[in-house]
């Protein structure tokens, strides 16, 4: 197994994912599980891009990028401050 470097803040909030996924499941979770939930959560949401996209019918192409880059900077903010409350 391999070691890698990340700072404090990445840690704490893959800590803190972590710890959300042990209260879900009700068993130990590991860090390199929680890592894989994230990276299939962000595969599955590059495979629904375009299902997505689609749903924006009447809108431009650019118009409904800029409705989902918003959403997503919205749902950044609220990860971080989840992270933030968690370990001060």
């Amino acid at each position: 197994m391999g070691t890698i470097q990340i700072d404090e803040k990445v840690k704490r909030m893959l800590f803190t994912f972590a710890a959300e996924l042990q209260q879900r499941s009700g068993r130990k979770v590991s860090v390199g599980e929680a890592i894989k939930e994230l990276l299939e959560i962000y595969y599955k949401g590059q495979r629904d891009k375009e299902k997505l996209l689609s749903l924006f019918g009447c809108l431009e192409e650019q118009e409904a990028r800029t409705i989902l880059r918003d959403l997503r900077r919205g749902e950044e903010r609220r990860l971080e401050s989840l992270a933030g409350k968690s370990h001060p």
